[in-house]
């Protein structure tokens, strides 16, 4: 029998090993990047869901953060396991589809990888703080807080360092060129990141200004807008507050008439404020006249002299509407045996105001607003003591921001930039592009503003060389007709009366730096109804802003009630307000609120240059008429509209 000899030859062998070996590897690789891959998909579901139910309740801390930890684990395997072929995917960017998610799937990947450490450190600096949540999430005294946020600084420091980086490396993302699965996906960046950098900033700058290294002082502005000025209404009080360590140690509300001292000398006023109200000094309560907040707070803080050396640390400044929602947020108050809610606050303020049997007493008018400091401890005393839905005066806190019932200045640079950065400081903000804000200055010594509607209509026509605009004011007076229009200083017994006057009104219209008046409406006011007895021509006065590179269109406007006036401005906008970039071209408009008012109808009209066709348009237009775009919309905060278009 003849044996075969088997040579087995050593080199397939160890080739046949290899690639055994390989095949092995690579569907071990390909396990643990699929099932990280499958746990992230499943955790951003999650974090959706959660950012979702957010709007009603605020999530867990201990539960986000588990979910935060999910996040960082299936993006550190990915990273450490496939980072070279996401490294290498920009290289397929040509692949119909997914050419787009492929180039950016490094930028989307970085990002990630910053996020999830931020979140990471967030959660174990903060963790030996959430035992202080009482039940329902309700909010821990500041007092308590405070040595934890204290003592995860750095760590807080490290993670909004990485929230940087992240938005950063998200900003090299073109958002226009994912598929829209992956652009669904990652939609939530848009909104985490400028969250998280706002909490985690607010973390680190709060044990400052709560006084952790010394005692802080806050001017808080009440201001009513039935007298409505620039920043948001008559400054009727304020409140002086000191906080140390987290804690309230001092607060003193005055009578805005109350803290001047004539030992001192004062400077001039605005002009306006002289010629129509007869005002010879610039004293405390006439210092918002800048719609400026930043301007008004500095003016205001330099004009506050309460009788005694006093250094501030920032000004809050309210009107009613605001104090009305916070009172509904917080929950009822009792002031003096009476329980207030957000219904019934502002009435019982006005009855508080009024004198006893309508007798204007000195005594009376001394007291008349001694309501402000009990209401203002009530509120503090249920704020700390609760119960409180933390959330619903969270979501109300930060909608009074965004609509400028509510205005913040923080001496702090750090705090400033912070709060500068969210559009809460009411400052002056013209934009890169088109600009327009209408600013309304009661300067008649009454309530009227209250029962004077206004309706903001602007026409923008690119197609003419330069561009021009064209800006209608209709303001309609709704209270019974027949009250004279003679200047006067005087007070009703009933406070709603002094709502049924004439409306003097000190008119500004903000507009881009280069803009060229062409024409304007021109309704003289006579001068019986002036103090200086001389008529006014109604003509429209142009100058530079103080706050800015915008331009000032000013006039005095006389309404008596039951009246409508109709004010028209045309302008010509310089060349600057549409970018073209070769054949495609961007004009960008932002509309600034005044504070105080409650949210005119706003419409804006804007004609296409020329031959071109609208490509895009953020917000989307509530109508597009061949060339004409057109938005019908509240100017109930800041709004912002850019269109793009081409040949």
């Amino acid at each position: 029998m003849t044996r075969k000899r088997i040579c087995v030859n050593p080199r397939s062998s160890a080739s046949y090993l290899l690639l055994a070996l390989g095949a092995a590897l690579l569907l071990l690789w390909t396990v643990t990047v699929g099932r990280a891959a499958l746990s992230l998909r499943t955790h951003l579901r999650e974090a959706t869901a959660l950012a979702a139910r957010a709007q009603e309740d605020l999530p867990d801390p201990e539960a986000l953060c588990g979910l935060v930890r999910g996040l960082r684990a299936d993006v550190a395997t990915l990273s450490r396991q496939a980072g070279w072929a996401v490294r290498l995917a920009p290289a397929l960017g040509w692949l119909p589809g997914v050419g787009g998610d492929l180039r950016a799937a490094p930028h989307l990947l970085a990002t990630a990888d910053h996020l999830t450490r931020a979140g990471v450190l967030a959660c174990d600096a903060l963790a030996p703080a959430f035992g202080l949540l009482g039940e329902g999430m309700s909010l821990p005294s500041l007092e308590a807080v405070l040595p934890y946020l204290a003592a995860a600084r750095p760590s807080l420091e490290e993670a909004l360092g990485e929230v940087e980086q992240a938005a950063v490396t998200w900003e090299q993302v073109d958002r226009a060129t994912l598929s829209p699965r992956t652009a669904r996906r990652v939609a939530l960046l848009d909104r985490a990141l400028p969250l998280l950098r706002v909490g985690l900033s607010a973390a680190l700058v709060a044990p400052h200004l709560l006084g952790a290294d010394g005692p802080r002082t806050y001017l808080v502005l009440a201001q009513n807008e039935d007298e409505l000025r620039p920043t948001g209404g008559f400054l009727t009080g304020v409140g002086e507050v000191r906080v140390q360590n987290g804690r309230l140690v001092g607060m003193t509300f005055r009578d805005s008439y109350a803290v001047d001292d004539f030992s001192l000398p004062y400077p001039d006023p605005p002009e306006p404020l002289r010629r129509y109200m007869g005002i010879d000094l610039w004293v405390f309560r006439d210092s918002n006249w800048s719609p400026d907040f930043p301007t008004a707070a500095r003016q205001a803080m330099a004009l506050y002299r309460p009788g005694y050396e006093v250094s501030v640390d920032g000004v809050l400044a309210l009107d009613q509407y605001a104090l009305r929602e916070l009172v509904g947020a917080l929950g009822p108050l009792t002031v003096e045996g009476e329980t207030l809610t957000r219904e019934t606050v502002i009435p019982y303020i006005r009855r508080a105001w009024a004198p006893e049997e309508g007798n204007l007493t000195r005594e009376w008018w001394r007291e008349r607003k001694s309501f402000m400091g009990a209401l203002a401890q009530a509120a503090w005393d249920r704020l700390q003591s609760g119960p409180v839905d933390s959330h619903a005066l969270a979501r109300t806190l930060v909608r009074l921001l965004e609509e400028k019932h509510l205005l913040l200045y923080l001496s702090d640079p750090r705090a400033h930039s912070l709060v500068a950065g969210q559009n809460w400081g009411g400052a002056l903000q013209p934009g890169v592009g088109d600009f327009l804000m209408v600013v309304d200055a009661n300067v008649g010594y009454n309530k009227a503003s209250a029962k004077v509607l206004e309706a903001v209509t602007y026409e923008v026509d690119l197609s003419l060389r330069p561009p021009r605009a064209t800006l209608t004011l209709v303001y309609t007076h709704t209270a019974p007709p027949g009250y004279p229009c003679i200047p006067e200083v005087r007070y009703d017994p009933v406070y709603e009366l002094m709502m049924d006057r004439c409306l003097w009104d000190y008119l500004r219209v903000y507009v881009p730096q280069g803009a060229r008046l062409v024409d304007a409406t021109r309704i003289p006011v006579p001068g019986e109804a002036l103090w200086s007895g001389r008529p006014e021509s109604g003509d429209v006065i142009v100058r530079p802003a103080e706050e800015g590179p915008l331009l000032s269109l000013e006039a005095l406007m006389l309404l008596p009630p039951g009246a409508v006036q109709t004010r028209t401005f045309t302008w010509e906008l310089p060349e600057g307000v549409v970018v073209w970039e070769g054949d495609g071209g961007t004009y960008s408009l932002r509309v600034q609120k005044q504070p105080g008012t409650a949210g005119h109808p706003l419409r804006v009209r804007i004609r296409l240059p020329e031959g071109t066709t609208l490509v895009a348009a953020d917000p989307p237009p509530s109508a597009v008429e061949g060339s004409l775009v057109v938005y019908a919309t509240r100017l109930d905060r800041d709004r912002e509209f850019v269109l793009r278009f081409r040949p």
